[in-house]
């Protein structure tokens, strides 16, 4: 599999809908999984508590962004982007971490 590159912050900025427009409606595939699944959450928070269904996504798993892409907690409380998706694959809408997104 092809290595995702993260987005810089000027991209991310463009993504959410800053200078270069918006990217809402955009399909993104799940990559980069080494393990376990891609949480869907109800907040950018990366809390066992806020996981929708305790189920998630995983490489290969499609979703349309529809929301803005946001800075959050990942694991350790360090910094990670999220952003709201809808997943087809079980009908919801939540946040997930955009690191694995392309």
């Amino acid at each position: 599999m092809a290595d995702v590159e993260k987005l810089n912050v000027e991209e991310l900025e463009g993504v959410a809908g800053g200078a270069a427009g918006t990217t809402n409606g955009a399909i993104r595939t799940v990559a980069n999984l080494t393990g376990g699944y891609l949480a869907i959450r109800t907040a950018p928070e990366a809390k066992y508590e806020n996981e929708i269904n305790h189920t998630g996504l995983h490489n290969g798993d499609q979703v349309q962004i529809v929301g803005p892409y946001v800075q959050g907690t990942g694991f350790g409380g360090g910094p990670a982007t999220y952003v709201k998706v809808f997943a087809p694959k079980y009908g919801i809408t939540g946040y997930v971490n955009a690191y694995y997104l392309k």
